[in-house]
């Protein structure tokens, strides 16, 4: 076949006379045929070249090699491709052929990436931009950007790329060059595959689809992206059969990618059917292909599904070795010298415009997050008050007056409380900010939560509420039960306040089931007041309530079903309402899940060691960091009673965490921020960008009080691997370690119980059998989930603490009276690990509030009478812990 174009190129070289001019004629049908037959466009390479050297016509030799080069590359053939490139380049070069060597590079680009080589691949398109930027070819420019975008797709970084690919696509339609659309539209449905927005991937790849011919590359391609989104979709059948016509495709055209694409797939398919020996046929066959052809991102992607699938036969140690295979890979392919490139790369292009306009709209983003966090925090403190003592007074037996006064403020602030959630979840969604878990729930505990935090509201107003769930619908699911129970609160919550005689029914039932796949159709009903049609389509709209009237009797943001509308469409999900006013209103939304074996019902928070655990533990190197030695004491021991031959070595500052490194080797470093002269984050950024590999590569847990979220992120984005809050929990501790000094044999066993039982500061301490301690101050439990029964241990701590609090507490009172705020800020930071450890509460201690203070030099008088009061609790706490310690 030949399609309308190499038609029109075969008449014009027809046409012309001059020997170079028919050579320059033969290049561009080299471009145009060899979409749908390499074979002839690898034969006509050769004849260009021939041809070119028979009348010494260096450049016309060059673009031949430069179009074998690339053909080889199309083909697979990739030492080939680069030796052809090679002798081409070379030309270039002694010639001058500043375009030619654009165009060389950029090739040079396509076969590294293929093969797994970012780095290089990135080096290349960076030579080729900047000499298609000197010699102002926009089209050529187009052309790298668009390798470049793909670069970002291989690094998941999907905004960027999506920058990239809409930034080239204005360029390429401006010039109507058909080929290069093809390529730009399936960039962009490849981006929006992997963004989840599955109507824009699949229009992208039909307009690809459009501009192809049959049987071509393209035309295979574009298949191949519209049987993607299918499978994602859930739609197999006719996955299926997009995707065996791009196997079909792919082996006339002789082209690995595709052949790659269609078996991967194809597996991945039977895979999520239950057909795990014919999802090994097709990724064997995908991955010899692969490995046959060097291309690493595609063994890498395949040894991921192998793992899966051998985790499914019960074969762990395949499945464990193609897990290991898949990080190794990982770490090799997505090196940190390519993100930094891409970084310089997008400083110096001419996107940086663009960039500097998110940059500025991240900033806006991040100041209105900001805001609103502190607003929350502000109001909610003052509430918190006012909902607490309101409580109080309506337990001392009230007069009727009062009672009505009481019950109005409590209702009042309750409300309230209701709308600043509202807010906060609003502004999360709208950032991006919300993430999905995947853990295992029971359906039906859920729903008679609900049910029962909602009947009391429901009774007081005369009304039945109930849930229903089908005999087939399964009762242990995996997803999100916070989300579910958010959404179905928020729909039988508005069903109750909007319903004010009847009932409201929760209905669950099973839509579609295929193998642990369903999709699960939840009705809330209510014979409430209904709502008009002229509300009906903008329901779902942002502040929208049907009408001023229901605003001012029934309050409220009108943010409720915004939020429920974002999570259900987080949850690949859908929803819908029918109404009739005066009769009552059903919402119904329908949401896909895995189904789960029940095993959460027998979960603990404690962590059962296994001999190979304790082994690996036993064999571990530990770095351990804080500058305060009653937290190294209290970690030493910790560690030492779960694994009493590890190697631990202690470090008291970030500068003294480097000089270790150049004298030691450490599996894994215990990490704190706050120390004297180089913080732990200063000494993470310097280990990571720093040192050699075998260093820099190093696992870095942050072990420290702060433990606000965006702390948290912060330390993970600097390029820590984890967080552990103090005071930690020794079960919190066992597992974060297993997880990162050998995250691959522990991932299997802890993924779902880390998923449910993820300790975080404000959990309940763990009990043990212990005397307590009198008095109004200390409260020796935590202590004590330590120490155990171990009286030794538990003297010891004590006496630590007497040593060092009253110091720290001089270094606070020393601070005010130099107003040397940095230095009460550092104390009152090691000071308030201890009082938790020691079970003073903060709203006896306001430790921390003392250290938030300390930033803010107006408020010395706030601080002044804080720590005095510090002061009468610690001299309190000081007695209570040394007749503690004399009686032990």
């Amino acid at each position: 076949m030949s399609t309308e174009r190499y038609q029109e190129l075969k008449e014009r070289y027809n046409a012309l006379h001059d020997e170079k001019e028919r050579i320059n004629c033969l290049v561009d049908m080299v471009l145009e045929i060899r979409n749908y037959d390499i074979e002839e466009a690898l034969e006509l390479s050769q004849e260009i070249i021939d041809r070119s050297r028979s009348i010494n016509y260096r450049e016309g030799e060059g673009r031949g090699l430069n179009n074998k080069g690339a053909c080889h590359w199309l083909r697979g053939e990739y030492d080939l491709g680069l030796a052809a490139l090679g002798e081409a380049l070379k030309i270039a070069k002694e010639n001058r052929f500043d375009l030619l060597k654009g165009r060389i590079y950029n090739n040079y680009g396509n076969i590294y990436r293929d093969l797994g080589d970012l780095s290089n691949a990135l080096r290349y398109y960076q030579w080729a931009l900047e000499i298609n930027e000197t010699e102002n070819d926009e089209l050529a420019q187009s052309t790298v950007m668009i390798s470049i975008s793909n670069i970002h797709f291989d690094l998941y970084d999907y905004d960027n790329a999506l920058e990239y690919a809409k930034r080239c696509l204005h360029i390429i339609q401006s010039y109507d060059d058909r080929n290069r659309l093809i390529g730009v539209y399936h960039s962009l449905g490849n981006i929006y595959l992997k963004k989840d927005d599955y109507d824009n991937a699949l229009m992208n790849f039909k307009k690809s689809l459009e501009l192809t011919e049959p049987n071509t590359v393209g035309h295979m391609l574009a298949n191949s992206g519209i049987g993607k989104v299918y499978y994602k979709q859930y739609k197999f059948e006719k996955a299926e059969k997009y995707l065996k016509a791009v196997r079909e495709q792919s082996e006339e055209l002789l082209n690995i990618e595709g052949i790659i694409i269609a078996d991967f797939y194809m597996g991945r398919m039977a895979f999520d059917e239950g057909q795990l020996q014919q999802a090994l046929t097709h990724f064997d066959a995908a991955f010899a292909l692969a490995t046959e052809h060097s291309r690493k991102h595609d063994v890498m992607s395949i040894h991921e599904m192998y793992a899966k699938v051998y985790d499914a036969l019960n074969d762990i140690p395949k499945a464990f070795l193609n897990l290991k295979q898949f990080e190794m890979l990982k770490e090799e392919i997505f090196q940190q010298r390519t993100f930094d490139q891409l970084r310089n790369l997008q400083i110096r292009h001419e996107i940086e415009f663009a960039v500097k306009e998110k940059e500025v709209a991240e900033q806006s983003a991040k100041l209105k997050q900001q805001f609103i966090a502190n607003m929350s925090h502000e109001i909610r403190t003052p509430m918190n008050a006012i909902v607490g003592l309101t409580g109080l007074l309506l337990e001392k037996e009230p007069r009727a007056d009062q009672l009505k006064y009481l019950n109005a403020i409590s209702q009042s602030a309750e409300n309230l409380l209701v709308i600043i959630n509202d807010i906060l979840d609003f502004s999360k969604i709208e950032a991006g900010k919300v993430k999905l878990e995947l853990i295992e729930f029971s359906l039906r505990n859920l729903l008679k939560n609900v049910v029962t935090l909602l009947r009391f509201k429901a009774e007081e107003k005369g009304i039945t509420i109930r849930f229903d769930i089908d005999d087939n619908v399964p009762d242990h699911l995996i997803g999100d039960p916070t989300r579910l129970n958010q959404i179905i609160m928020n729909l039988a919550g508005n069903a109750v306040k909007f319903t004010e005689k009847g009932s409201v029914r929760i209905q669950a039932g099973l839509r579609h089931q295929q193998h642990n796949r369903v999709q699960l159709v939840f009705d809330i009903i209510d014979t409430g007041i209904g709502i008009p049609d002229d509300y009906v389509g903008q329901i779902f709209e942002s502040f929208t309530q049907a009408g001023m009237d229901v605003t001012r009797r029934f309050g409220g943001t009108g943010l409720g079903l915004t939020i429920t509308k974002e999570l259900v469409n987080l949850m690949d999900g859908s929803i819908d309402l029918t109404s009739t006013l005066g009769v009552g209103t059903t919402f119904t939304f329908i949401l896909p899940f895995t189904t789960g074996q029940g095993d959460f019902l027998e979960r603990h928070d404690d962590v059962q060691l296994v001999d190979e655990d304790r082994a690996i533990l036993n064999k571990c190197r530990i770095l351990l960091v804080d500058d305060n030695e009653f937290n190294l004491m209290l970690a030493v021991d910790t560690l030492k009673g779960i694994a009493p031959h590890m190697d631990i070595t202690e470090a008291d500052s970030g500068l003294r965490v480097l000089e270790l490194l150049h004298e030691k080797q450490f599996d894994l470093i215990l990490m704190d921020i706050q120390m004297p002269g180089m913080s732990g984050t200063e000494a993470t950024m310097k280990i990571r960008n720093e040192f050699p590999a075998h260093i820099a590569n190093i696992p870095i847990i942050a072990m420290t009080a702060n433990v606000m979220k965006d702390d948290i992120e912060h330390y993970l984005a600097i390029g820590m691997n984890d967080h552990i809050p103090k005071p930690f929990k020794k079960e919190a501790l066992i597992r974060k370690l297993l997880a990162h000094v050998n995250r691959a044999e522990v991932a299997q066993r802890e993924t779902i119980r880390s998923a449910n039982t993820d300790v975080g500061v404000h959990e309940e301490a763990v009990l043990y059998e212990a005397p307590v301690v009198a008095g109004p101050v200390t409260d020796p439990r935590f202590l004590l989930s330590f120490a155990g029964q171990d009286k030794a241990k538990q003297k010891k701590y004590i006496q630590i603490f007497l040593q060092n609090a009253p110091k720290l507490l001089e270094q606070i009172e020393q601070g005010l009276v130099e107003k040397n705020y940095e230095s009460i800020k550092i104390a009152a930071h090691s000071l308030k690990t201890q009082l938790n450890y020691m079970g003073v509460k903060e709203e006896l201690s306001h430790i921390f509030e003392i250290e938030q203070l300390s930033k803010n030099a107006h408020r010395h008088d706030e601080l002044t009478q804080l720590t005095q009061q510090l002061r009468v609790v610690c001299s309190a706490a000081f007695a209570e812990l040394e007749q503690l310690a004399n009686s032990l």
